[in-house]
């Protein structure tokens, strides 16, 4: 990709108290196949077996334990940090990170709140970003991305999360919109955690050998892979620039600290 990735180790919280909005989508098909090496961070009862992540890769956290999350962001300060705040820890989250979080030092670059275009998605994502500031997250660090849109539907999504944004807050205030990039309904996205692989593990990284699972190096190196596989790697030419896009909009969005 065309973006620096040795430059800069961002630290990137995913969450939203709304179910089913693709927080889990982001994490391991939007940042991790296009950031170097990065850590990812799991809180809640996900499964550890998820898309083969293993060994130094992943770090699975089954409650809520903010400190843990504190230990691993330090230890790994040289490495990017992703991190995926299941739905039903996400209020046990934010309750710790207000002993945790100042407002010099929120240990996160970005916090992104995946947002679909229905009211209970919208309700509960201004939910999360106004317990986020309350815990001294600046707003500017809060982002909106619509998630889960369907092909051709952009303008609406962002219209309608927009006028609720504008209605919900004062002028000046409240999180920011990506206004650019969305994260589309695809049911590849679907199938790939049907397999138990991720968009990473279709493709060789530049730069980083090595990171195909082993589901997925198992089936490439097959004499005859699954066609279920053969699919996906054909998906793979018109998924990956598309969510590079959005990856690079994103990052658009971090505060220039984090690229020191």
């Amino acid at each position: 990709m065309e973006h620096a990735q040795n430059a800069f180790h961002p630290k990137i919280c995913i969450l939203s108290a709304a179910g089913g909005c693709g927080k889990t989508t982001l994490a391991v098909n939007l940042f991790r196949p296009f950031l170097e090496n990065p850590l990812m961070l799991f809180m809640g009862p996900f499964p550890e077996t998820m898309f083969s992540l293993r060994g130094m890769e992943a770090h699975f956290m089954r409650g809520s334990e903010v400190d843990d999350m504190v230990a691993q962001i330090v230890m790994y300060a040289d490495r990017p940090v992703i991190a995926d705040i299941r739905m039903n820890v996400v209020e046990a989250f934010l309750d710790g990170v207000k002993t945790c979080f100042t407002p010099k030092d929120v240990l996160f670059d970005l916090f992104v709140i995946p947002v679909t275009a229905d009211p209970y998605s919208l309700h509960r994502g201004m939910w999360t970003a106004d317990r986020l500031h309350e815990a001294n997250v600046p707003w500017e660090k809060i982002l909106f991305l619509p998630a889960r849109v369907k092909e051709g539907a952009e303008k609406d999504a962002l219209n309608t999360v927009r006028q609720e944004v504008r209605d919900h807050y004062a002028e000046n205030t409240g999180p920011r919109i990506l206004e650019k990039g969305f994260i589309e309904e695809n049911p590849t996205f679907d199938s790939m955690y049907d397999v138990g692989i991720c968009l990473a593990d279709l493709s060789e990284v530049p730069g980083a050998p090595g990171r195909w699972s082993l589901c997925s190096q198992s089936e490439h190196v097959a004499e005859k892979p699954s066609r279920t596989f053969v699919r996906l790697a054909g998906e793979m030419a018109y998924l990956r620039p598309r969510m590079e896009h959005v990856f690079n909009e994103v990052m658009t969005y971090l505060p220039d600290s984090a690229r020191v």
